[in-house]
């Protein structure tokens, strides 16, 4: 009897043991932390914005941040440097989403210098093939039309691929349109599927091409203020040598309204 209790001691004793063991939480999964740093991140941006947030973290090499606001809510897409940002990084971001700060604006991009050793590299080529290039579009090719534009313009120097970008999602009417992008990481340019229409001349087109092209010539630069300097002066000097530009500005004065009001067929 002495040795059958002894064994129900060690028994009570051994099980709630084991129990407890199964049941201590394991170290959480780093796309478990990531939520955890999102939502302490949307909190953060909350106090300072005064408004629901809604944050997407990524890791892409080129943007840094974009958002977009939807009546009472900031969608905002983060590269994961921004997770651990100091409270004066955070407040610039919160006035530049708000007001587009300019200020604000070049405190971000100092941040985003200091932590550029977070951004993965990746060869021109390997984003390349990442990418789903498609030049070719119903009514314009875009691949053409850059072939004879660096000829001409360039003397075919210029090492870059070209597409039309994705159909951007938008509800309701368009207020804005950006035409045309070039990645300098990637080396790739992107024309807004909203010019591949009959009603688009071939010389406005080609303008938006040209205009992306020189953006390989004329990399992005600080100015004297310290700010990031897109189109500085040789760039629009250049800029003005192409063929149809008075033509090709005029005919975008006369119908923005069209390409707003563009309907992409996906």
């Amino acid at each position: 009897m002495a040795r059958q209790k002894t064994k129900n001691v060690v028994s009570k004793r051994s099980y709630p043991a084991a129990r407890l063991a199964r049941q201590h939480p394991a170290v959480p999964e780093p796309n478990r932390l990531l939520k955890v740093w999102r939502r302490v991140l949307e909190r953060r941006l909350r106090t300072r914005l005064r408004a629901k947030v809604a944050i997407e973290i990524h890791d892409n090499t080129h943007t840094m941040l974009t958002f977009q606001r939807q009546r009472a809510l900031f969608r905002l897409r983060l590269h994961h440097m921004f997770l651990a940002a100091p409270d004066d990084v955070l407040q610039a971001l919160a006035e530049f989403v708000r007001h587009g700060d300019a200020d604000a604006s070049a405190k971000l991009d100092k941040f985003i210098e200091r932590n550029k050793a977070y951004i993965r590299r990746m060869s021109p080529a390997q984003m390349r093939k990442r990418l789903r290039l498609d030049p070719v579009g119903r009514h314009h090719d875009l691949g053409r039309i850059f072939e004879r534009l660096n000829e001409r313009y360039f003397r075919s120097r210029i090492s870059a691929a070209i597409t039309y970008g994705p159909a951007p999602r938008v509800k309701g009417p368009r207020k804005s349109i950006k035409m045309g992008s070039y990645s300098a990481d990637s080396k790739v340019i992107r024309i807004h599927p909203a010019l591949d229409q009959p009603v688009v001349p071939r010389y406005f087109v080609e303008w938006i091409v040209f205009h992306e092209m020189l953006h390989h010539v004329y990399r992005t630069r600080r100015g004297e203020d310290g700010r990031r300097c897109v189109h500085p002066p040789e760039f629009i000097e250049h800029e003005r040598r192409f063929h149809d530009y008075k033509r090709a500005q005029a005919w975008e004065d006369e119908n923005l309204d069209l390409l707003l009001r563009a309907r992409i067929e996906s």
